[in-house]
């Protein structure tokens, strides 16, 4: 049903909606995959699907293709540093320039299954003051729609709770026997929705924000694609905004829209 040209096709199709690339090498693994799509949407010709892809209105073939090529490994509190900075020295920063009782916003772009977000969310009750001061806003994205459906459940393995303090995993989790589900509250807390960084459109109406954590998602884009995105970050971000990239992750080649600033060895982004 698929064959190597078509695959390049779809690869091509991918980057060009999404900004991820797929390497053609991976033809093998993901080309049954692909057909078991193709099949469960009552198609069994490729170029017949492959123009369903492109009048899909309700999307739900592309989101499938969506959600087998994504990457959704993640864990709770990864790369904690950065969030010790953003409760350290940035929110103070941002709370003091701030006026009024507008709430301070958050994104989380890629969110996968949630964990981040809710880091994001657990860093912020266990500093306590800082919610006696103002209100807060997080939400999460991801492109995988499966990934969003395990966030808004809020469930979660052993291996993903691993480094949450033991205080904190006792206070704010349920154990049901081997998972994990975090607190109703922290769940009505953090708002998810499934959406492609590259529809600009789609990324600027959910508005401004005052922080954007965007870890390990640049790496799978190339010079292209990163601009394009660190662009729309930047136009949603308010004046003195923040981003937050992986650690594996610089804007060297992206945009020099932003400036850098150092706190101890982690490096963010500011809008001026």
């Amino acid at each position: 049903m698929l064959n190597k040209t078509h695959f390049l096709l779809l690869i091509e199709e991918i980057y060009r909606r999404s900004g991820i690339l797929i390497d053609e090498k991976k033809f093998s693994a993901l080309a049954p995959k692909v057909e078991g799509i193709m099949r469960r949407h009552g198609f069994d010709a490729f170029h017949r699907f492959y123009e369903h892809l492109q009048i899909d209105k309700r999307k739900d073939a592309w989101q499938d293709i969506l959600n087998l090529v994504t990457i959704n490994e993640t864990y709770f509190y990864r790369e904690y540093y950065q969030m010790q900075t953003m409760i350290s020295h940035v929110l103070p920063r941002l709370h003091a320039h701030r006026t009024g009782h507008e709430p301070l916003r958050i994104l989380s772009a890629p969110c996968s299954s949630g964990e981040e977000s809710y880091s994001i969310a657990l860093s912020l009750v266990d500093e306590k003051n800082m919610l006696e001061e103002r209100d807060f806003e997080i939400i999460g994205i991801d492109i995988n729609s499966e990934a969003i459906l395990r966030a808004k459940e809020g469930i979660f393995s052993q291996r993903s709770v691993k480094n949450v303090p033991s205080r904190l995993l006792q206070q704010y989790f349920k154990k049901n026997t081997e998972n994990f589900e975090i607190v109703p509250f922290l769940k009505k807390a953090v708002s998810f929705k499934t959406l492609n960084v590259m529809e600009k459109s789609s990324m600027n109406a959910l508005g401004k924000f005052d922080v954007i954590f965007s870890r390990n998602m640049l790496i799978y884009f190339d010079d292209h694609s990163r601009k394009q995105v660190t662009t729309t970050f930047y136009e949603m971000l308010k004046p003195k905004g923040t981003l937050f990239l992986g650690h594996a992750e610089t804007m060297n080649k992206s945009t020099s829209l932003f400036r850098a600033e150092k706190n101890g060895n982690v490096i963010y982004y500011v809008k001026e």
